[in-house]
């Protein structure tokens, strides 16, 4: 049996995810310069989030765009592929649901199916919803709160997440996929699972609704 990783959402993209992943270790190497361990004579904001040893902003939504879910799918199935198969179960069971809104989901707290006992198992590759969330009050309003007010979004380089969004756009046109609309990530790998086993070229026509023709 062939490996999902063999289908063509993978390899006709291969050179464009390869070096998405290559841009993500650049931007991780600023974050952990100017947020994790910053220099205290530049430093403009807490990152409360550095001493956070329960993650409840782990247990929101997190959308994600489409070169996100394959970079994210590609890395867990070589490095964690258990924590692969629990996010595409999971997946399966909010793709054959009523949708959800973002508090609503909130409100199940579930923590993602790519946590593993507080450790992010795709941490080297996590959505940019999750890159650039950070706290600067007390990490535990997260648990009880969807947005509270201290949370903001943060990056170290506008030119290089310019960079990412470019190559974001290159994967969906090399793929002819413009109207692929993703949504929740553990619902993304599941119908982004869904396609590569079954062999299938992909058509999005709405969101919650994909032909796989």
């Amino acid at each position: 049996m062939a490996s999902p990783l063999d289908h063509f959402l993978f390899t006709e993209a291969a050179p464009l995810l390869d070096r998405y992943q290559a841009l993500l270790v650049e931007d991780q190497a600023l974050r952990h310069a100017e947020y994790d361990r910053p220099d205290p004579r530049r430093r403009r904001l807490r990152v409360a989030c550095n001493d956070c040893r329960t993650p409840w902003c782990c247990n929101q939504r997190v959308a994600v765009e489409l070169v996100e879910a394959l970079v994210i799918y590609r890395y867990a199935a070589t490095h964690e592929p258990r924590a692969l198969k629990d996010a595409i179960e999971r997946g399966r069971a909010l793709h054959e649901r009523p949708p959800l809104d973002d508090a609503a989901f909130f409100r199940l707290k579930t923590a993602c199916p790519l946590l593993d006992r507080g450790r992010c198992t795709v941490f080297a590759v996590r959505p940019h919803r999750c890159r650039t969330h950070y706290m600067a009050g007390n990490p535990q309003k997260c648990r009880n709160e969807l947005a509270p007010s201290e949370t903001y979004e943060m990056s170290p380089d506008r030119a290089l997440l310019a960079e990412l969004r470019a190559v974001a756009d290159e994967v969906r046109f090399a793929l002819l996929l413009d109207g692929a609309k993703t949504t929740e990530l553990a619902e993304t790998l599941y119908l982004i699972d869904r396609v590569a086993r079954g062999g299938k070229r992909w058509k999005a026509v709405r969101a919650l609704d994909w032909d796989l023709a």
